[in-house]
């Protein structure tokens, strides 16, 4: 690419000045809620303050209610430093990804994981909000333990084959999204044979979800409710035999033509769409497609290459999967827009 010197730089740079960006503008983010919650304290906090006050409620799994209930001790009753620990969580896990790319074999990682810190649908599902406060803390520990998934899932010794089922197990203790992995993960092994990764998968989930999902039923009077509460929600909008048609019908596809060719990543990324399916009938949200970022950022792939000479400037473009994920992160946060003035219209529909 070439240009006059500064704007060179500017390119040369741009994964750094987009990394750069994505830490300072979570900063300011926090800085901004803090100085409009002190000219406005009855603003609400938003997702954080019901976290806050409602840590022990029936809608969340018991790894999360446990999360919570840690997290808030060490706020020490103020909801303030409550908000802190949302924003580091938000933005460890954010910077956690860039250990996610660098395990995958993807060009430009550095370019990757700046597009990543700025990507408009994942920012403003998890870290913005003008009107209270953007953080959803229970996503990121949903998020955290998943990308450590991703972290070890790249690694083929036993000991991360091992703590890769194991985070994986604990994600779907904190948020039900990839629940879907344990009947497509167990119809894959049996499929290819592979009697090893049967055994690792099968003894991790055993473990994890017998502690986090069995157990707490015996303890705890609303985890049942808990673990109905989606289907509950959607009943308000639609019979629950409707809301599964989506679902069941892109599983049956994915399983007849693609899960034998599929790695397990990609059965990943997919059980959440699956679960997100139902999730947006129940409740619908464009935030719980998130996890297709992964998959369009980890997936590397060049669509085409174009040159460019505007005189000033003039170079080859490459339109890449980095550059794709962009353009749809961007039309979802306008649908996501779209939807919340539909509701603000048509609240009962």
């Amino acid at each position: 690419m070439e240009g006059p010197s500064f704007l060179k730089k500017i390119i040369t740079h741009k994964a750094l000045i987009f990394v750069c960006l994505g830490i300072v503008i979570r900063i300011f983010m926090l800085f901004y809620y803090y100085y409009t919650h002190a000219i406005d304290i009855g603003k609400s906090w938003g997702d954080v303050a019901y976290n806050y006050d409602n840590y022990t409620s029936e809608i969340y799994p018991p790894l999360t209610i446990l999360l919570l209930f840690f997290f808030r001790t060490l706020s020490f009753g103020f909801i303030e430093v409550f908000v802190v620990w949302a924003f580091l969580l938000d933005l460890i896990t954010t910077l956690m990804f860039y250990y996610v790319i660098k395990g995958f074999n993807i060009p430009k990682k550095n370019y990757a994981f700046g597009l990543f810190l700025i990507n408009p649908f994942f920012f403003l599902n998890n870290s913005f909000s003008l009107l209270n406060c953007g953080y959803h803390i229970t996503d990121a520990f949903f998020f955290f333990f998943l990308f450590m998934a991703f972290i070890f899932y790249t690694k083929k010794d036993d000991k991360s084959r091992w703590l890769f089922y194991i985070f994986l197990s604990l994600s779907i203790s904190a948020k039900i999204y990839t629940l879907p992995v344990l009947g497509l993960f167990f119809l894959k092994f049996i499929i290819d044979k592979d009697w090893k990764e049967l055994k690792m998968f099968l003894i991790s989930n055993i473990v994890v979800l017998g502690v986090f999902f069995l157990l707490p039923i015996f303890f705890g009077e609303n985890v049942i409710v808990t673990y109905l509460f989606w289907n509950a929600r959607g009943e308000t909008l639609l019979p629950l035999y409707i809301r599964l048609i989506p679902a069941s019908i892109i599983v049956i596809l994915f399983i007849i033509f693609r899960l034998k060719k599929a790695d397990l990543f990609e059965i990943i990324i997919f059980s959440c769409v699956a679960t997100a399916s139902i999730m947006f009938f129940s409740n619908p949200f464009i935030r719980y497609f998130q996890p297709l970022l992964f998959y369009g950022i980890l997936k590397y792939k060049d669509f085409f290459s174009f040159k460019i000479n505007l005189g000033f400037i003039k170079g080859r473009i490459t339109v890449d999967n980095h550059i794709v994920t962009l353009v749809f992160s961007i039309l979802a946060v306008l649908l996501a827009y779209l939807l919340i003035v539909f509701d603000f219209f048509y609240p009962s529909f």
